[in-house]
């Protein structure tokens, strides 16, 4: 941590500050935080990612400033937050120097100046712990509500696994720089327009279930979006529809991509199986409970990849004893 405090704090050049393609909570809120606190500390320094601002998040402080990847400039410091390593910026990012602030369990090495900590609920937890090292004092309620955000929807609004009494802790002391977790939880998960609900009624027609119900998947086709106005950016959450099935242990959704033979794809667990693991077979990344990656194919022989692949992780980790799992409370043996 000190380490990047003081790499931080002697830079006086440009400064990049990055999150991932296909941003959520915890990347935006992560990014917003630190640009907030540099520019408090004189910083010159600017944000930017590939994708657009997710509309629930444009309650957020600055993200007006938000830049479009990529930049033609070349910065003295580029910064990737929340994210495995700068690849994952999805774009060319011309810096002298890289760093890393995360929390996911694997990745690349930018420098020794990375920081990185999976046991951190989310990644405003550990840059929340940066900028109270460094003076806390300049954490104001803006600051603190991006900190927040992102606290709130990494960890599924404490409903994962990754909560532990750090994330407790940070929430209360976030409230306490004046957030309000009512309005943030409501400005999130609360504005669906019309063309979100008619969305999800399609994208829930597309629901399997797989392995005796242990596996529940969901899709959502190019035209899907096209026919109803929504955008892929609004398909965050679904996923958590197949995941909340009585039973169900590995929860997946397919997000075809503009070129038809890429989907998106993001797992949900529920604390017995590992589905980084998983996404790793298939070249992605995440959490134990929570990871993504990008498959090429038609639709039905991806879903029966993913499938497959679950199937056979959920026999590994289980040891051949599945009794020891049930489906609506009762024994599958």
């Amino acid at each position: 941590m000190d380490k990047t405090i003081n790499r931080l704090a002697k830079e006086n050049g440009e400064i990049l500050l990055l999150t991932h393609q296909n941003p959520d909570g915890d990347g935006i809120g992560s990014m917003i935080a630190l640009y907030r606190f540099l520019k408090k500390k004189g910083k010159n320094v600017r944000m930017a990612m590939k994708d657009d601002l997710p509309y629930i998040y444009d309650f957020l402080p600055d993200v007006d400033k938000i830049e479009k990847l990529p930049l033609n400039h070349q910065f003295d410091l580029a910064v990737i937050l929340d994210a495995a390593g700068i690849y994952r910026a999805d774009a060319p990012v011309n810096a002298k120097e890289y760093m890393r602030i995360d929390h996911h369990l694997e990745g690349v090495k930018e420098s020794d100046n990375d920081y990185v900590d999976p046991e951190a609920a989310s990644t405003t937890v550990v840059v929340g712990r940066l900028l109270k090292k460094w003076d806390e004092g300049a954490i104001d309620k803006d600051i603190a509500v991006c900190l927040y955000t992102g606290l709130l929807t990494d960890t599924g609004s404490f409903k994962h696994n990754n909560v532990n009494e750090e994330a407790f802790e940070f929430a209360r002391y976030l409230t306490s720089k004046g957030v309000n977790p009512s309005k943030v939880a409501s400005l999130i998960f609360e504005r669906n327009r019309p063309a979100v609900i008619h969305l999800l009624n399609k994208v829930l027609s597309t629901l399997r279930m797989d392995y005796m119900g242990k596996i529940s998947s969901l899709v959502v086709r190019r035209n899907f979006l096209e026919t109803t106005g929504a955008l892929e950016e609004d398909t965050e959450g679904f996923v958590n529809f197949a995941r909340s099935i009585d039973g169900v242990e590995v929860a997946f959704i397919m997000i075809q991509k503009d070129d038809m033979e890429t989907w998106r794809v993001s797992l949900r667990g529920k604390g017995n199986i590992d589905v980084q693991q998983i996404a790793k077979k298939f070249g992605g990344g995440g959490h134990r409970d929570a990871a993504g990656c990008r498959i090429k194919g038609n639709e039905e022989e991806v879903r029966e990849k993913l499938t497959s692949a679950i199937q056979e992780s959920i026999q590994k980790q289980l040891g051949g004893n599945l009794s020891a799992y049930t489906v609506g409370g009762k024994n599958l043996k």
